[in-house]
């Protein structure tokens, strides 16, 4: 067991107890975001509540379980069930294409009886893992990765792939995580400098081609620095966002009575829970909501780093990657920019603290990978 970490015993420990916490601020900020819509809509002022706390036991429930005491991870990152996963995962996207639901513009769920699923987000985990079984396999053999040599491109690849598909749905924020899980995930497996600047040119290129195609990409871009130019249209929802923010000033706003919430934002206890967090807990709130994110991060960090197996290592620290940068990226872009009816919106959630569905699967599976790495280093 690896050494005493800030106030708990060992960084393990303190993964499972900031988690714990991060969902009890979730339950408090979803209730507050969501009591106004449910209302409206389903006449029950606790139906998002409701729903946030049976996947939160559920999701943790699981992750202790699995985590502590389930199937060896080695197992799921050998070449049998890696293509398995990684095949299966591939289906659903193209799936989305044949027979997925259409909303707000894109066509990215698919409803399976009672039950929607989002396949973008199970991408993400599937690329963690086939770059930890891919890399890993290179790092236990001292080899560092190349991006022009067969296999070692071959995660690469994939991720390539995954993005592209969910690139047409079109959902050019969630491509680019997918994408740049991969290379992060490279770079921590010793991706040379060279061939990172190619890859960082590539990227710069393929933007400019994205933007070309689609001239509402460089609107978003230019409403993003300036919201106010358009606050009634394109600049809407940012504005709004800023608003919210600006308005909690240092301790915020007394509970439950912040403003955005009521029909300002849309999807507060979703896309826009920091924004609706921030005025309902001010300055104050976000610093320490930013302090546990942060402590899970370097939590995380020390798991990897102690972590023997080459494998453990790179899925942990796809884990990191992908928990604590999504974190950042959605409080730095809590502020999204309406455009064309929302075409293309980000989907970039706050991980453990929104109602999603199925944002839920790679937190509570990243993390219980975590868990069970530590275990069975």
């Amino acid at each position: 067991m690896q050494k005493h970490f800030f106030i708990w015993d060992n960084p393990r420990d303190a993964v499972i107890w900031i988690t714990l916490m991060l969902l009890a601020i979730g339950c408090i900020n979803v209730f507050s975001a969501s009591f106004v819509e449910a209302t409206d809509m389903f006449g029950d002022g606790y139906f998002y509540l409701k729903r946030y706390v049976a996947f939160a036991a559920a999701g943790f429930a699981v992750m202790l379980y699995l985590g502590l005491r389930g199937p060896d991870y080695h197992l799921w990152l050998s070449k049998h069930w890696l293509n398995i996963i990684y095949v299966a995962v591939l289906f659903l996207l193209i799936a989305v294409e044949l027979i997925g639901v259409t909303t707000k513009g894109a066509q990215r769920w698919l409803y399976i009886g009672p039950f929607s699923l989002q396949p973008s987000e199970l991408a993400k985990l599937a690329v963690i893992m086939v770059c930890a079984g891919e890399l890993g396999k290179r790092l236990k053999k001292h080899l560092r990765p190349a991006l022009f040599d067969y296999p070692d491109c071959k995660a690469m690849v994939m991720s390539i792939a995954y993005g592209v598909l969910v690139l047409v749905q079109p959902d050019m924020g969630t491509a680019a995580i997918v994408v740049a899980l991969s290379v992060g995930m490279y770079i921590l497996a010793g991706l040379p400098l060279r061939m990172l600047l190619l890859l960082m040119a590539g990227g710069f290129v393929g933007v400019v081609g994205l933007i070309a195609i689609a001239p509402y990409r460089l609107q978003r871009v230019l409403v993003w620095y300036d919201p106010w130019s358009d606050p009634s249209n394109a600049g809407y929802q940012m504005v709004q966002s800023l608003i919210s923010i600006g308005s909690g000033g240092v301790l915020g706003v007394p509970w439950g009575q912040g403003s955005g919430k009521f029909f300002y934002l849309p999807e507060a206890h979703t896309d826009f829970a920091f924004a609706i967090y921030c005025q309902e807990w001010g300055f104050g709130g976000a610093v320490f909501l930013i302090f546990l994110f942060a402590l899970l991060g370097i939590a995380l960090f020390r798991m990897a780093a102690a972590c023997r197996d080459e494998e453990g290592f790179m899925l942990i620290s796809g884990v990191t990657l992908l928990v604590v940068g999504q974190a950042a990226a959605n409080m730095l872009n809590t502020q999204k920019a309406k455009i064309n009816s929302e075409r293309e919106k980000p989907q970039r959630f706050l991980p453990l603290l929104n109602c999603r569905k199925t944002p839920w699967v790679f937190p509570t599976k990243g993390l219980q990978s975590v868990l069970y790495c530590n275990e069975k280093r």
